[in-house]
């Protein structure tokens, strides 16, 4: 296949670009030439922005157009005028944002969504171009325009669009750290403040599986919608197999909920990948369906692999503050206030 990628730099296009030539693709980027990933010399690049000039598009015929950064449905639109008639399949990143209700279980691609407000969409039109290729600008508007996101192209292309909700990336290389900081925590050794219930679930995918994932399905000319997601597992697993995997002698503390919350500590972001039991709306967030991604050969690789891949990457910056995680005088706390006694 001919395969475009835009946002061929970043994490999850990077390794979508990585999946195509080892599936012995040709690959084309399309990218605002930012970021210094970089490229076997059988790739070739575009220099373009997908918010700004396409130009560089015109005229180019392509099997499979993997799209990575696409937030807003003009935008989405804006690309498909350009290239609608020139591409076989649109394989659409989205997101498992945009579902309407995360204080159920059970869901799977036919839950309801979320769609944008006409506040919302108004809000897209007057976000700075140079500050629309990035999730974090949207905010509470992500979900919902994700899912218009997907009404466009599935009204523009049909059965054409291959629609990816993507759930929480992971891998050597993902920006947000969120993986990323409890294994370099745990690798640290000493007492690691490990949150709530050890059996919270949480749930993730490798970006490589991901990757194959979407090359190999527009391959065989997957259409509609797919659960991008990995098993659930419980915190516990995920952090002994930290522990396993660095070979560190780190002692995994458990910290009530209630402690967490007393501190003032951020779920989330300061406690990367959990979400308290408290937060009824957002209880079954890490619990999404894969099954019918795993039903159409969706292959999962061991969570080791995974956590071996970030420990290698990451022992190469350690000098590099992380994006999420506990800052350690807020985890000395919260270790002082489980010591203490009752």
């Amino acid at each position: 296949m001919k395969v475009l990628v835009v946002g061929g730099t970043g994490f999850l296009g990077g390794a979508i670009v990585d999946e195509a030539i080892a599936a012995g693709h040709d690959v084309t980027v399309f990218s605002r030439g930012r970021h210094r990933r970089r490229m076997p010399n059988s790739v070739k690049t575009l220099i373009g922005d997908h918010y700004g000039d396409i130009s560089a598009l015109e005229g180019r015929r392509f099997d499979l157009l993997a799209d990575t950064c696409a937030f807003a449905p003009d935008t989405v639109l804006r690309l498909l005028d350009s290239l609608s008639s020139n591409i076989g399949c649109y394989a659409l990143v989205s997101s498992a944002s945009v579902y309407d209700d995360f204080s159920l279980p059970g869901i799977d691609e036919d839950s309801p969504t979320s769609r944008a407000t006409d506040e919302q969409l108004a809000m897209v039109q007057n976000l700075p171009f140079d500050q629309r290729s990035g999730a974090d600008a949207y905010g509470d508007a992500y979900g919902p325009l994700k899912r218009e996101v997907e009404i466009a192209a599935l009204d523009r292309l049909g059965d054409r669009a291959f629609i990816l909700r993507s759930g929480l990336l992971a891998g050597a290389g993902d920006y947000t750290d969120r993986l990323t900081y409890w294994v370099r925590r745990i690798d640290q050794g000493g007492p690691v403040a490990a949150p709530g219930d050890p059996q919270r679930l949480v749930q993730l995918i490798d970006v490589r599986d991901a990757a194959t994932f979407i090359i190999a399905g527009a391959s065989r000319g997957l259409k509609g919608i797919f659960n991008l997601t990995g098993q659930p597992l419980s915190m516990a697993f995920l952090l002994e197999s930290c522990r396993s995997v660095t070979g560190s002698n780190a002692e995994l503390v458990w910290i009530a909920e209630e402690t967490i919350n007393a501190a003032g500590i951020e779920a989330w972001t300061e406690v990367p990948l959990w979400l308290p039991s408290s937060d009824v709306q957002s209880k079954y967030f890490l619990e999404i369906s894969a099954a019918k991604a795993i039903a159409h050969d969706l292959q999962v690789r061991p969570l080791d692999e995974t956590l071996i891949s970030i420990l290698s990457w990451d022992r190469t910056r350690r000098t590099e503050p992380l994006k999420s995680g506990l800052p350690p005088l807020k985890e000395t706390l919260l270790l002082s206030k489980a010591a203490a006694p009752s």
